[in-house]
């Protein structure tokens, strides 16, 4: 098949190479953002008499039935064709002629994937958005029913101080609450239109009006530097995914904290048995793995933000095709983030709290800080208390310990008595 700028007899091998996944990525994910980018392109160049209004309102008509096809999984992006800005064009061509050739006006493929990238990130950071403001919400309400249960708190892994599961779930609720205005951030950065930037230098034989197609695609304002458009490709992609780590950090740390609280030597909290699986050979198990799992796409949810910021680090202004790389990681890692958000807000409305496991955890230990306060506020300097508490604390530990270990002989010694 052709390509839009030539190509026939290129080599099998090179095609597939340099077009890679991109022509899926276009196919699966970009189509519908590119569509929206060329209905407000032909009404432009309508408006500006490029086009005749006819000739718009065909393209308007064609643009409609490719997305409705897609929507059915009819319309499909072909390797051949590199990727969907081709197959558009081509199926308008083929099908309504002439003004099918005319679509391009005005544009180049550069300023057209930075649109439809710009459109995706900004639903995909919208949508973040909402999820995590209803993922905090429902660990809010959550928090709320389990703040008279208490629990151990931990650092350095090892026991500490006493608290509640009510406070400890809060804590991921005001983190994930906190995640909202970095994304909207993000947002305001991301929220420029780049279409009319054509290869990154604009157009000087047309007067494109880019606030009317920045107004129809919904966009706050125009990016008016044209080589600073192709200088945001990628940078801004890595934006957005800063922006959206700290919402899937939280949660893998979440996820360590589930794994380590779900185990059978503490079992202090639990899920339903349809969020955890089982064992091909152990028939007793129940494996909260969604959690392995979460904790797993955290770490590779950073890994494909670092893959695009080490793609953009080497390069200078201007477009190099290395960018085409960046697309691929950037939607997995939507993806990623997405996904996870979505299950945490099944799975954290439906937490348990196993309180008699709890209770028996809240051993003296725990106390023995307050202890510490106790004595201060009777008069007893800090350093001095702290120490007295501690001596006395361990002090009755070592008598434990040696009547737990005593115990055995001393039964074992009774009975030769006997």
């Amino acid at each position: 098949m052709a390509k839009l700028w030539g190509g026939d007899g290129l080599h099998p091998l090179v095609e597939a190479y340099t077009v890679g996944e991109d022509y899926r990525i276009d196919g699966d994910y970009m189509l519908p953002f590119d569509l929206q980018a060329s209905e407000a392109h032909a009404m432009m160049l309508s408006k500006i008499g490029v086009l005749t209004a006819e000739e718009a309102q065909t393209l308007k008509k064609a643009l409609k039935e490719i997305g409705e096809l897609w929507r059915e999984g009819k319309f499909k992006v072909e390797r051949s064709q590199e990727d969907g800005h081709t197959a558009i064009e081509q199926y308008i061509t083929e099908k309504y002629g002439e003004v099918g050739k005319k679509i391009h006006t005005g544009r180049s493929r550069n300023d057209q994937s930075l649109t439809m990238i710009r459109l995706f990130a900004l639903d995909r950071l919208r949508e973040v958005q909402r999820l995590v403001a209803e993922l905090a919400a429902a660990a809010k309400a959550r928090a709320t029913a389990l703040e008279g249960v208490p629990m151990p708190g931990y650092t350095h892994m090892q026991r500490a101080m006493p608290t509640t599961v009510g406070r400890w779930l809060d804590a991921f609720a005001c983190g994930w609450e906190d995640a909202s205005p970095l994304l909207a951030a993000a947002a305001r950065v991301l929220d420029q239109n780049p279409l009319g930037s054509a290869a990154g230098f604009g157009i000087n034989g047309l007067q494109l009006d880019r606030a009317e197609t920045a107004k129809l695609m919904g966009f706050d304002r125009v990016q008016e530097n044209p080589m600073y458009c192709g200088l945001s490709r990628g940078t801004f992609e890595n934006v957005a995914l800063q922006a959206m780590s700290f919402a899937m950090v939280l949660s893998c740390r979440f996820a360590t904290d589930m794994m380590m609280f779900t185990q059978q030597e503490s079992a202090f909290l639990r899920l339903p048995d349809n969020f955890v699986t089982g064992s091909s050979i152990m028939p007793q198990k129940k494996n909260y793995d969604l959690f392995e799992i979460m904790r797993a796409n955290g770490k590779v949810f950073g890994s494909l933000q670092l893959q695009i910021q080490e793609t953009v680090v080497g390069l200078g202004s201007g477009y190099h095709r290395d960018l085409q790389n960046t697309k691929k990681a950037f939607v997995e890692a939507c993806e990623l983030c997405t996904s996870t958000l979505r299950l945490l807000i099944e799975a954290v409305p439906r937490l348990e709290a196993r309180e008699g496991n709890l209770k028996a955890a809240m051993t003296e230990d725990l106390f023995v800080t307050d202890e510490v306060y106790k004595r201060v506020a009777a008069g007893t300097p800090f350093r001095e208390a702290y120490a007295s508490a501690k001596a006395d604390f361990f002090k009755r530990q070592a008598q434990r310990e040696a009547e737990e270990d005593g115990a055995p002989s001393k039964r074992a010694k009774k009975g030769r008595e006997v």
